[in-house]
């Protein structure tokens, strides 16, 4: 009777013993998917100068040890300007793969500036396929953007990282800067919301010209894919809220031989 109630002692103490241990590795768990980095070293950053767009859902303005100063969520959309570059990338949780890493950019808006996290700033960039159209009345610019985050390609070549960078348009005759919501119609069902210029390992666009029509701009752009291509005639034109937006009117498929 004795050695049956010392069995049962002993097994009841080794079940509560393995909870323990489950609950403690949860715990661990939690607190490592959670992890923000933090180096024993102080991040180091290049200096750097230029515009940048803000985008995100969840936008956090962080001081130099990483820590919260506010959330900035309210201002996704917003032009700032870029102050500094960390000069290494990082990763939130440790279990994150490549493509999720980044680097901390510092920007600067209105009387305040912080850290953020890299994959939501969206640097206005000076490259060979931005456009330039001068019309009577005013010009507008096409710009591309690029973001703090892991691109399309990195110094060993393609990372076949999956990279959606927004066009910002600049209109002098409405002294309007900012990006272009996609509106979802038959020939856009695309789940990311801004009109882009592609340019990766997948699709290239090349613009072919941006006429002006009343109210409205139209932009045709040629996309070349691995096999063929599309020619795109986009509406570009102001929406209710006083935001651009465009909408694809026209989708023609391009045979190979025609490119």
């Amino acid at each position: 009777m004795k050695k049956l109630i010392l069995l049962n002692l002993i097994l009841v103490m080794s079940c509560a013993q393995h909870e323990k241990n489950q609950i403690e590795e949860e715990v661990i768990d939690r607190v490592q998917e959670n992890t923000v980095p933090t180096n024993s070293t102080k991040i180091t950053f290049n200096k750097i100068n230029g515009k940048a767009i803000l985008l995100g859902q969840s936008i956090k303005l962080l001081d130099d040890n990483l820590q919260e100063i506010k959330d900035i969520s309210y201002l996704n959309e917003r032009v700032v300007d870029l102050i500094e570059s960390s000069t290494s990338y990082f990763k939130i949780n440790p279990g994150d793969d490549y493509c999720e890493e980044f680097k901390y950019i510092r920007i600067k808006i209105n009387d305040f500036e912080g850290l953020v996290d890299g994959r939501k700033v969206y640097e206005i960039m000076d490259r060979k396929h931005n456009k330039d159209f001068v019309f009577e009345s005013n010009s507008v610019s096409l710009k591309a953007t690029k973001y703090f985050g892991i691109d399309v390609t990195d110094d060993d070549g393609l990372t076949f990282c999956s990279v959606n960078t927004p066009v910002f348009i600049k209109d002098t005759s409405a002294n309007y800067g900012g990006i272009v919501t996609m509106i979802k119609n038959k020939n856009y069902q695309n789940k990311y919301p801004y009109l882009e210029l592609k340019d990766d390992n997948m699709e290239l666009d090349e613009v072919i010209s941006l006429e002006k029509e009343a109210n409205k701009y139209i932009l045709c752009i040629k996309r070349i894919f691995q096999e063929g291509g599309a020619q795109l005639k986009i509406e570009i034109y102001k929406d209710d809220s006083n935001k651009y937006v465009a909408e694809i009117i026209e989708n023609k498929t391009i045979e190979e031989q025609e490119l």
